[in-house]
């Protein structure tokens, strides 16, 4: 038998007409299916995230960004599909020809379930992510702006994937058609990731409507030094006070309800009924304050803390160095500077004053709008941590007294004290250093109390605050 000449050569591609159309139809009504059931899971996911007025959020450029991604994921596979459709006839094993077209038939089913095993694995991994981070994980384990690569290389080497035997079964010839595809491709993603499938941002007028962030432009304040809320006590009161532009006196909300001063003890108390009691005993509130609240009116709130025997006043707080997003801190870690209730019964101040005149480092801080004083020292409150730690560093026998007027704003109060409480820790933290080799911040989280407390006993917490009568 004689060899013709380009008998190597692998033969052109013999598809009936009728299937080039009727395999793009199903490609596409593949390929819109994977992309709704995407959409869909993602919003699912969203719609299950929310929480505390909180979900989920996802900007317009995300939410284009992985839309995209879908797109292509979809595209790609139904074009996968569309090859499946094309090359597959009845086998006819004496012909070369045959078993070529069946290799790229096994090689696109092949494809197809490792995208989905690929899939079903790397949503596993995403969810266990998801959940080790806690409530609001999404905020830890976001994947965009800053890995956004990554999806992008899972795109390209799907795509590149879905050629790889034709490619070798035709090697230069197959060249030309997948460029042809890569620009069939991206057109075809790009119009399909313009759909929505359903608006996306129902969803997140509903929810971030109710934030007082956007309710009553709430402005918290910012700490360095700040704790995190315990789980146990997840469920405290939490209170807001927030200001509007036609109201002359703040408003006042508990857990989004709004109350006045005289009902606020009777609604504290209905809530701290419900939890059990060993919860009770020592439970604080969170107190969520807005910077311009006058103090005169937050004295009022604590005053009726101390009424349900609030001893501890958790004030929410925003760190100045935060790493997420400050509603992950807000709604989720609830972070918080915890101070005592001066105006608590257990409290008694003509006693403290007493005590305080028997330490060798007693401290006078005069505290105003524009700083503050200490003796005849003016400093702004970004050096006052500075100055309180040198103090207290060089004679820790200290005791201070903050002098307070009541038209003072929360925010300059709050710098005040929060000034001496990131003094202390730094205190407190290079003393555990030094002794045990761990950081103070760790001794907290691994609950070492005996260590924790032969620290708190060098460096205490101990200043008084001293307001204006009226």
């Amino acid at each position: 038998m004689t060899l013709k000449k380009g008998f190597l050569q692998p033969d052109s591609l013999s598809v009936p007409k009728y299937k080039y159309p009727i395999g793009i139809i199903l490609g596409l009504v593949l390929a819109f299916y994977l992309y709704s059931l995407q959409y869909m899971t993602r919003e699912a996911i969203r719609w299950f995230s929310i929480s505390d007025n909180d979900l989920w959020l996802l900007s317009d450029s995300e939410v284009s960004f992985y839309n995209l991604i879908f797109a292509f994921i979809s595209i790609i596979v139904g074009q996968s599909f569309c090859f499946i459709y094309w090359f597959h006839r009845p086998l006819k094993a004496h012909k070369l020809k045959a078993g070529r077209l069946q290799s790229i038939i096994h090689e696109q089913r092949f494809f197809n379930w490792y995208v989905l095993a690929w899939f079903s694995k790397t949503a596993t991994m995403y969810g266990i992510l998801f959940a080790m981070a806690g409530t609001g994980g999404y905020y830890v384990v976001s994947m965009y702006p800053y890995n956004n690569y990554v999806f992008i290389l899972i795109v390209i080497v799907m795509f590149f994937q879905v050629w790889n035997s034709i490619l070798l079964t035709f090697k230069r010839r197959a060249y030309k058609w997948i460029m042809l595809s890569f620009t069939v491709v991206s057109l075809l993603s790009f119009g399909l990731s313009k759909i929505n499938i359903v608006d996306y941002k129902i969803l997140n007028k509903k929810v971030v409507s109710k934030q007082l962030e956007k309710r009553y432009q709430l402005r918290l304040p910012t700490s360095n030094v700040y704790q995190t809320q315990s789980r146990r006590l997840y469920y405290v009161p939490n209170i807001s006070l927030v200001k509007t532009k036609n109201e002359n006196k703040p408003i006042i909300l508990v857990d989004d309800n709004e109350n006045t001063i005289a009902s606020l003890t009777n609604e504290v108390l209905k809530i701290k009924n419900k939890l059990p009691l060993e919860l009770q005993l020592g439970m604080p509130v969170n107190l969520k304050v807005d910077r311009e609240i006058p103090m005169s009116f937050v004295r009022q709130i604590n005053k009726s803390m101390a009424l349900n025997d609030i001893e501890m006043i958790s004030y929410i707080v925003i760190p100045k160095e935060a790493e997420y997003d400050h509603r992950y801190y807000v709604y989720r870690e609830k972070t918080h500077l915890i101070t005592f209730n001066q105006l608590h019964e257990d409290f008694k101040l003509e006693l403290y004053l007493e005590q305080i005149k028997e330490y060798s480092n007693e401290i006078n801080i005069i505290v105003t709008k524009n700083g503050c004083q200490i003796d005849d020292l003016h400093i702004s409150y970004e050096e006052l941590s500075n100055v309180l730690e040198k103090r207290i560093g060089a004679n820790n026998d200290y005791g201070i007294k903050f002098m307070l007027k009541n038209e003072l704003n929360f925010e300059t109060y709050f710098k005040a004290i929060s000034g001496l409480h990131e003094a202390v820790f730094i205190l407190r933290n290079e003393e555990s250093l030094k002794k045990f080799a761990i950081d103070y911040k760790t001794l907290e989280t691994n609950y070492m109390r005996d260590e924790q407390r032969l620290i708190d006993r060098k460096y205490p917490l101990r200043y008084l605050e001293i307001w204006e009568e009226k």
